[in-house]
């Protein structure tokens, strides 16, 4: 069997940038590694939850909580059977930019039950390893507003409208960030902070990946990163 490995975090704070570069290193070292994101199933995108997603995404439909638990659910259901089950029977290293976690911290942060939200997800398959970027949501603030506007729901607007998109993203956010932490305290785990530069926070990921690969007897040599020229 394969390692499932899942990378979370709070909206903004860098966890795609670290997944692709983990990936890159672990492909350049010979090990079979493919990655999954977040509504990315092409079964779904080519229903109409995939446009829906979207659209909620944007805050042009507005739905109950539940709902949108429902349909990230799904989603994540389908590259499980799909995609990750098949990957991980082949000894491949699969790596999720973001899982169940973060569906569920942000059900939390709506006011949903936890207990009842982890029922709903009992179908997922527990990672071998977790990797948790963990900033401050006022950082994550700054770096998404550099490049674009933030999203609706990434501020929690379906909740607790405010004129102040900022600032109803930190405060719904801080929650989101409480709960991801508490959900993976007691698993294997690594957390780390996401307020260093990309090249720390990677070499410091493919070290604990290279020690953890090592010790599962996938490897037996660490795996050196290739991307000096990060800052």
């Amino acid at each position: 069997m394969g390692v499932l490995i899942v990378t979370d975090g709070i909206d903004g704070c860098g966890k795609s940038t670290q997944v692709k570069l983990l990936v890159e290193d672990l492909k350049k070292s010979g090990i079979k590694t493919t990655t999954t994101k977040w509504k990315d199933s092409a079964y779904i995108q080519d229903l109409f939850i995939g446009d829906l997603i979207e659209r909620i995404h944007g805050g042009e439909a507005v739905i109950p909580p539940e709902a949108r638990t429902f349909l990230l659910g799904a989603d994540l259901s389908y590259r499980i059977e799909n995609i990750i089950k098949s990957k991980l029977a082949d000894d491949y290293v699969v790596i999720c930019d973001r899982y169940a976690y973060k569906i569920i911290a942000q059900g939390i942060a709506r006011g949903l039950d936890k207990e009842w939200l982890k029922t709903v997800f009992n179908f997922i398959i527990e990672p071998d390893l977790n990797i948790i970027i963990d900033i401050p949501p006022e950082l994550a603030c700054e770096r998404i507003t550099k490049y674009r506007e933030i999203t609706f729901y990434e501020a929690g607007l379906d909740i607790n409208p405010s004129k102040d998109r900022k600032k109803a993203f930190i405060e719904f956010q801080k929650n989101v960030r409480k709960s991801i932490i508490e959900l993976v305290e007691m698993k294997p785990v690594i957390i780390m902070d996401g307020s260093k530069s990309i090249k720390t926070q990677h070499e410091g990921i493919t070290e604990f990946v290279s020690d953890f690969l090592i010790k599962k007897g996938i490897i037996n040599r660490k795996i050196k990163c290739i991307h000096e020229a990060i800052k």
